[in-house]
């Protein structure tokens, strides 16, 4: 998986000219935001009750690149 987020980040950043991407976590996940560190990001926040899942709210955790 770390794979594929750093060749899809690659993808962004060269082809597309992006100069930021981020991508969210739930922090019940930690497996999710390891494969996201291991390909450059970092983690910039927790958004308390961000997401809406049934009647719930759960947190979220951001993270960022930046080329």
């Amino acid at each position: 998986m770390t794979e594929a987020v750093r060749l899809i980040t690659k993808i962004g950043f060269e082809e597309l000219g992006l100069e930021r991407i981020q991508a969210e976590t739930f922090p019940n996940n930690p497996a999710s935001g390891r494969v996201l560190e291991k390909a450059g990001f970092q983690l910039e926040g927790h958004l308390r009750k961000y997401h809406k899942k049934g009647d719930k709210l759960l947190d979220a955790l951001i993270y960022g690149r930046i080329q």
